[in-house]
């Protein structure tokens, strides 16, 4: 029989735990991955097994979109129904971050703008074969409830290059997740 107040100031330790217990759970869930491949430029990357890589007439490019309803939702209303835009460059580095028109470099230091500051620091990445630069941007999003937001969107950029094709990689107005931008990284490559 339970006394009332006598195992009471029990419970709540009780659901904390199960409640901590719980979202350990949920946080120390693992993303499975699964390698994308490009035959033409002859590269490889690794993805969340959750998206897909397409080439989409009405983009006129290549796209990743989520395949699962829950993805799905997350990026129906406010990105388009896209996770990322790459585009594909047959010069180096340097010479697509010109071309692009918004860098400028400084020694071995890009810089670039968004829509609150001149001067965006690029940071330097490389790989086994491979050399970029990485950086995040605020950046508009069109949404279908309520239409452009100029600044409510971050977006990321990534462009790798082995000195003769270059990749830019670009979120649509919502940031890798951590996780999910290190694997693309450590795992990109030249074939």
């Amino acid at each position: 029989m339970l006394i009332p107040g006598r195992h009471m100031n029990r419970l709540p330790i009780f659901f904390l735990t199960i409640l901590l217990f719980c979202s350990g759970l949920i946080d120390g869930q693992t993303i499975q991955f699964k390698k994308y491949t490009n035959q033409v430029y002859k590269l490889s990357f690794d993805i969340p097994n959750y998206w897909a890589i397409k080439y989409s007439k009405l983009q006129n490019g290549v796209i990743c979109v989520p395949v699962t309803n829950q993805e799905n939702e997350i990026y129906r209303n406010c990105f388009e129904g896209i996770v990322f835009r790459i585009n594909f460059y047959r010069t180096a580095l340097d010479s697509a971050l010109i071309n692009e028109g918004s860098y400028t470099k400084t020694g071995d230091t890009y810089y670039t703008s968004d829509r609150f500051s001149d001067s965006i620091k690029a940071k330097n990445i490389n790989g086994k074969n491979w050399k970029g630069i990485y950086h995040r941007n605020v950046c508009g999003i069109s949404c279908k409830e309520n239409g452009f937001h100029a600044a409510a969107g971050q977006c990321d950029f990534l462009y790798l290059s082995n000195g003769s094709t270059t990749i830019c990689i670009n979120t649509n107005g919502r940031q890798f997740d951590n996780k999910v931008l290190k694997r693309l990284i450590s795992s990109f490559k030249f074939n």
